[in-house]
């Protein structure tokens, strides 16, 4: 035993001790725990080296040879060769020790911070053991640019901002002669152009990407300086430069040390004369502009490039697409005149003939108008004779009518100038073109060929049904939603109602007012050029209702006079499914989905449902089977009325389903991504059932007393 523990003693010690080799330059430090060691060779003794030892409370210098040792503070340093060439000593370690590391005396680091066309950015690094207080000289090219006394602690830093930028840059210090160099690989653009566009006048938008500076814009025009600015821009701030001028072309030039241009090019406003009549001395005139900018300047009218038009000049703007109308005071016997149209960077003439020939003109050329309206045109006669009129190009289910004044007329005798209305009479139904797709057709006055267009559309935006969701529409949309109900109404039959695409076996279903009132109404399926697919076959006082697999279609409902009911048509679930869907907000600014689950083969059992979003999402479940119960359906109303409602990231219900079941209506109303669960569950007491048929029990039995009544009476009579 006595033998055993003095090994085992030894074996302890022995699992602290740690041996390994350096190698240290003269130029650098050993750091073995919180101790530093240096190193320095006599010149006139290169075998003898001395050690330099300092620790937390101790220092030692001692000169060893080659394998000779010093212990210091737990650690034995042992001389190993040394490298005259690159005066390096390997130096042994062994002892209790944790760490060590090797750092230069002095050193430093530089590192690119950013790097623009006007300036460099760099980080310079004090990496080495002891202080630098030292001058840094920066130079590119072997040209010194810059010099600056620095002083940093080891581990410290300082950001140098050189101006110019240059690709290749020198740092070195003067005194320790060290330098290190760096390369900088592309230089982005410190100010930079990112929009020109005009108004009348000239915007700029300037964006810094770096520091602040001082930028100078010029504008200018077929080389010429006609402006300039100056801005001041603050780091990564956007600033807007207006230009008092409306020219179409030119350069800016931006200086910020740095100097770059780029070019613009406006497309020049498109007048044209439209129209010119004489009248006496009063010359009338239309100006038309067709190009994509406004035109701003000045309208005068020359004979023989002589002014004679009065006022001598008219200020006019024309926008886009918009006409206008002049007048000048002429010579009375004037036939040949040249309306002159000048601005800063435009100019147009346009010579015309005052002739008395007959022209014609429509004064719109475009109408929209709904199926079983009216739409309209003006068409303009100017001149004398005797004129026909006639349509080309118009479907056969279009009619056509002229009207002069209140008259209906086929031809016209024009003296001057007259005015004569077409009336176009849409049909009921899309019969021979497409729905919102224009139809091109033409007028003719005489041999005058009139190029017209026109666009038919459903009807417009049905009311939606619901307490508060008149609130809430802010928008306007030529489609009707899927998931909301409306009301809709009509005599006889509707226009086609046309809806958003939409994908998936869906439900159109009628119900309301009308099945109250006992009449009969027909749900009539329509693909978008309006042939009927298909049409509901339900008996008079059931709600109507189809499924169906169309994507793009429309819905028109046909009954018995005038009517009212509610609409509604949603995704369909003819046998019980789980579901997965982003929830969006769509828009009418809510995120809704409505699911119309047919419940006849759960009729007697339960409806078990769940949801998981990973956002908050509300659950609202409906009886969808009698006609109150459907009108109680208002999924984005406050005013809850139906069977279960549930709000929050995961939901779970049920729900009793009565024997006469027909359909369970479920929204799901927010934003996220769905998962809605469904499956059947044991059979249950259905209680809102037996509640429902004690009040019919109730009033059948107070109808039979009623007659009972009523009989009596006459008998008694």
């Amino acid at each position: 035993m006595r033998k055993i523990l003095p090994l085992f003693v030894l074996l302890l010690f022995a699992g602290n001790a740690l041996a390994a080799s350096v190698e240290l330059g003269i130029d650098e430090v050993l750091i073995v725990d919180n101790t530093t060691v240096t190193f320095d060779v006599p010149q006139n003794n290169p075998n003898l080296v001395f050690l330099f030892l300092d620790g937390e409370n101790s220092s030692l210098a001692k000169g060893l040879h080659f394998g000779e040792s010093v212990l210091f503070e737990g650690v034995n340093y042992t001389v190993g060769s040394l490298d005259l060439n690159t005066l390096t000593l390997k130096l042994h370690l062994s002892g209790n020790y944790s760490t060590f590391k090797v750092l230069k005396k002095r050193d430093f680091e530089v590192s690119l911070v950013e790097s623009f066309d006007a300036y460099v950015k760099v980080k310079i690094k004090n990496t080495g053991y002891y202080e630098i207080n030292d001058t840094l000289v920066v130079s590119a090219q072997g040209v010194e640019i810059e010099e600056r006394d620095i002083d940093l602690k080891p581990g410290e830093s300082l950001t140098l901002k050189i101006s110019p930028a240059y690709n290749q840059l020198t740092f070195m210090l003067r005194n320790a002669k060290l330098s290190k160099s760096i390369t900088v690989a592309s230089l982005e653009e410190l100010v930079t152009i990112e929009r020109i566009w005009k108004d009348g006048k000239l915007h700029v938008l300037l964006r810094n990407h770096g520091d602040p500076v001082n930028v100078t814009l010029k504008l200018l025009v077929s080389g010429m300086t006609f402006d300039k600015k100056e801005v001041f821009l603050n780091s990564k701030e956007e600033t807007e430069v207006v230009f008092d001028s409306d020219i179409t072309q030119g350069t800016i030039l931006l200086d910020y040390g740095v100097i770059k241009q780029e070019s613009f090019y406006f497309e020049m406003p498109k007048v044209s004369l439209v129209r010119a009549e004489k009248e006496n001395e009063k010359l009338k005139i239309w100006l038309r502009n067709d190009g994509k900018v406004g035109f701003s300047g000045k309208v005068s009218v020359y004979q023989n490039s002589v002014l004679v038009g009065e006022p001598y000049f008219i200020d006019v703007t024309i926008k886009p697409n918009e006409e206008v109308y002049l007048e000048f005071k002429v010579p009375e016997d004037t036939q040949i005149l040249t309306v002159m149209v000048t601005s800063s960077s435009y100019s147009a003439t346009f010579p015309i003939s005052l002739k008395a020939e007959l022209t014609a003109k429509a004064v719109n050329s475009y109408a929209k108008g709904v199926l079983g309206g009216t739409v309209s045109y003006v068409i303009a006669i100017v001149g004398n004779g005797k004129v026909e009129f006639g349509i080309s190009g118009l479907p056969d289910s279009i009619k056509a009518y002229f009207y002069y004044g209140d008259t209906q007329v086929k031809e016209l005798d024009v003296v001057q100038n007259a005015q004569v209305t077409l009336v176009l009479k849409l049909p009921n139904l899309p019969q021979g073109f497409v729905l919102n797709e224009p139809i091109d057709f033409n007028v003719m006055v005489n041999d005058i060929e009139i190029p017209l267009k026109l666009e038919v559309s459903g009807v417009g935006i049905l009311p939606v049904y619901g307490d508060n969701w008149l609130a809430k529409v802010n928008y306007t949309s030529e489609y009707h939603h899927v998931d909301l109900p409306y009301r809709v109404f009509g005599n006889g039959i509707t226009p086609p109602f046309a809806f958003e695409p939409w994908e998936g076996e869906k439900i159109a279903i009628l119900y309301g007012r009308y099945i109250r009132q006992g009449k009969d109404l027909r749900i009539h399926l329509l693909d978008r050029s309006g042939k009927i697919i298909d049409s509901s076959t339900q008996e008079r006082g059931r709600s109507d209702y189809l499924v169906f697999n169309e994507s793009e279609f429309m819905i028109m409902v046909e009954g018995e006079g005038y009517f009212e009911g509610i609409l509604l048509v949603s995704d369909y679930i003819n046998e019980l499914k789980n579901l997965s869907f982003e929830l969006k907000k769509r828009e009418f600014g809510e995120g809704l989905r409505t699911f119309i689950i047919n419940a006849t083969s759960l009729r007697g059992q339960k409806l078990r449902f769940s949801l998981s979003s990973d956002r908050d999402v509300e659950l609202k479940v409906y009886y969808f089977t009698l006609n109150n119960e459907k009108e109680n359906f208002d999924p984005l109303s406050t005013n809850f009325k139906g069977v279960f409602r549930g709000r929050g990231k995961a939901i779970e219900g049920e729900l009793g389903i009565r024997s006469y079941e027909d359909f369970i209506a479920v929204a799901v109303i927010g934003e996220g991504n769905v998962t809605l669960n469904f499956e059947k569950a044991g059979r249950g007491v259905e209680v809102g059932e037996l509640k429902s048929k004690e009040v019919y029990l109730i009033v059948a039995a107070l109808m039979a007393l009623l007659a009972l009544v009523v009989y009596l009476e006459k008998k008694i009579g």
